[in-house]
């Protein structure tokens, strides 16, 4: 296959995570994609690095059905199917399916062919550091796959995703990690001044602050993911107060989910199609100045 070209050189684009929120930022990438809108430097956490593989696949379709059609093949949605397919939990108001009847293959041979940067994070089980990967860490599909995967596991709900090698461990969403899940310092450590951030929170939306008994209790022998997961909170709104700074100053373009209607764990199909619906609806009214901020 050709090697793809990028035109948005000098701007990083940054997806943030969300669970099935991302049902609505997923939009965003197929209208970026129908507008022929192609950053050279792309970073995911979490369900955002879905997003970013799609982006980098140049695959609308995938980029709809990942968090619509295709949410029961999400790993979180599989624990809560095995849960209650032996009646571990019961909620009326979820039906069970074994398997979605076809999974969307991912384009790998588009992936490797676009020049782009990609980078994911986790955070290291054991350690508490963050973990950055790129291109390297990519040489296979399958090496791809278990990346995303070690980006999308969320304490407590997935187990950790190990991964072997040099800088390998027990790896889970890196949310927690550096940057509070928007990784925005990433970037700019890479060099770029420039950002275009897609949220899955509305404008103004701030975490609570405070300790959360659950992972104290979860993480009792492990003190850096119980330090990680207690700072979190403070640490994300840190970045989205930075988020609006850079707005102001020109330095950043943030895509809010201004009428966001889903929850991580969301498993009403109906309603993620309607929240895609809506961010894309959304997104086709403001790539005007998409395109004025990127310089298109």
């Amino acid at each position: 296959m050709e090697q793809l070209s990028s035109n948005v050189k000098d701007v990083a684009l940054i997806f943030e995570g969300g669970g099935l929120r991302n049902s609505y930022s997923s939009a965003a990438v197929n209208v970026l994609l129908e507008h022929e809108i192609y950053f050279n430097s792309v970073y995911g956490v979490s369900a955002g690095a879905s997003n970013a593989i799609n982006y980098l696949s140049r695959d609308q379709e995938r980029s709809r059905v990942t968090f619509t059609e295709n949410a029961d093949d999400m790993p979180f949605r599989k624990i809560e199917q095995f849960l209650l397919k032996y009646h571990v939990v019961s909620n009326p108001s979820i039906q069970y399916n074994a398997a979605p009847e076809e999974k969307t293959p991912f384009n790998f041979e588009t992936f490797r062919a676009n020049p782009a940067k990609c980078t994911f994070k986790g955070i290291n089980r054991d350690t508490g550091e963050t973990t950055y990967w790129t291109r390297e860490d990519f040489s296979t599909e399958e090496a791809l796959m278990q990346r995303v995967q070690a980006t999308l596991s969320y304490p407590i709900v997935i187990p950790p995703m190990k991964l072997e090698g040099e800088n390998g461990g027990y790896f889970y969403d890196g949310g927690p990690g550096e940057g509070g899940g928007i990784m925005v310092p990433r970037a700019k450590h890479d060099g770029y001044e420039k950002y275009f951030v897609v949220c899955t929170q509305q404008r103004g939306f701030r975490k609570r602050v405070g300790h959360r008994r659950i992972f104290e209790t979860f993480f009792w022998r492990r003190p850096h993911m119980r330090k990680a997961m207690s700072t979190w909170a403070a640490r994300y709104n840190e970045q989205l107060d930075n988020l609006v700074a850079m707005e102001a100053s020109g330095q950043a373009y943030v895509f809010y989910a201004c009428d966001q209607s889903a929850v991580r764990r969301d498993v009403n199909v109906h309603k993620l199609k309607n929240n895609f619906n809506i961010g894309y609806d959304q997104a086709q009214r403001e790539v005007e100045n998409w395109v004025k901020f990127l310089g298109l």
